[in-house]
């Protein structure tokens, strides 16, 4: 299989930040940490996969299957491994803090994969409205084996129309609610026309992202703040009334007791203008276990 090396801008550590990711499949036990995601190149459904090169902590390996030339996939691997987001002025305000500054330097070049496409985000975000992360992910996969395609095992999100033409009976049987299945099916139709310009979000300020998806049935404050941070890599974007977030950054800032979404504003205010990369870095050493 043809295979292309990639070298990302540092401070970046592909196996760290992999690593993360895996460690929320069960299951999942390699020698080293490689992502494998579901992309579409040209329309086509592609399995992607990155895995560490080797020598510096930024360097990645890239290949698919079917083969893809480079120029196809360099662009798809820079933005699910959120090349864009430049760690470097969060890590300088955050060597003043006397939580983040030596929290920081455990996790150095640790960033958030994303999906692919800002559709599967979209999706992702209704879907875990209200509910617990797991009942979510399974609602999720049965949506992705349900409308999208399958490469060699690996799943690739649906495209825009299908979901568009999709009934609402049919999402439902994935587990969503009537208005999620709402939700999701007026998204899509609303990016298949044109409507919601998804690759116009990329290039749009934070505040003007707000105004647009909050015009839309079903989004909310936290729906659109998490779109942002997740999704877009805003590093500002904070869904502070998050139950997750409330409860890490009570743990780590706070009493150790969850805070509520107000605490949670006022206790990263110092690290405004990177709140949510602080707030993730907070989950992420939970998640990892690097106490020590």
């Amino acid at each position: 299989m043809k295979s292309y090396d990639l070298s990302l801008k540092p401070p970046y550590n592909f196996a760290l930040s992999a690593g993360f990711v895996l460690s929320f499949r069960s299951g999942q036990k390699e020698a080293e940490p490689v992502l494998r995601q579901g992309v579409r190149v040209e329309g086509k459904p592609v399995v992607i996969e990155i895995r560490p090169a080797g020598g510096p902590a930024s360097r990645v390996v890239i290949s698919s299957s079917p083969p893809r030339p480079a120029s196809k996939l360099v662009p798809i691997a820079r933005w699910v491994l959120s090349e864009d987001l430049d760690l470097r002025p969060f890590y300088r305000l955050a060597q003043k803090h006397k939580v983040l500054g030596p929290l920081t330097r455990k996790l150095w070049g640790l960033k958030a994969t994303r999906p692919a496409s800002l559709l599967e985000m979209a999706t992702l975000v209704i879907t875990e409205q209200q509910i617990s992360l797991a009942a979510a992910r399974s609602i999720q996969d049965r949506i992705i084996r349900r409308f999208g395609n399958e490469v060699e095992g690996t799943w690739v999100f649906p495209e825009a129309e299908v979901l568009a033409d999709a009934s609402l009976r049919d999402l439902r049987r994935c587990g969503l609610s009537g208005r999620k299945a709402e939700y999701i099916r007026d998204f899509s139709r609303r990016a298949l026309s044109g409507e919601m310009d998804l690759e116009g979000l990329k290039k749009r300020p934070d505040d003007e992202v707000r105004r647009a998806l909050l015009e839309i049935r079903g989004w909310g404050p936290w729906s659109t703040e998490y779109f942002l941070i997740r999704g877009l890599a805003r590093p500002d974007a904070l869904p502070a009334d998050d139950l997750g977030i409330r409860t890490i950054v009570g743990k780590y800032l706070g009493r150790g007791q969850r805070v509520t979404s107000a605490q949670v504003e006022r206790l990263l205010e110092p690290l405004r203008p990177f709140r949510g990369v602080a707030a993730f870095y907070l989950l992420a050493h939970h998640m990892l276990g690097r106490e020590n």
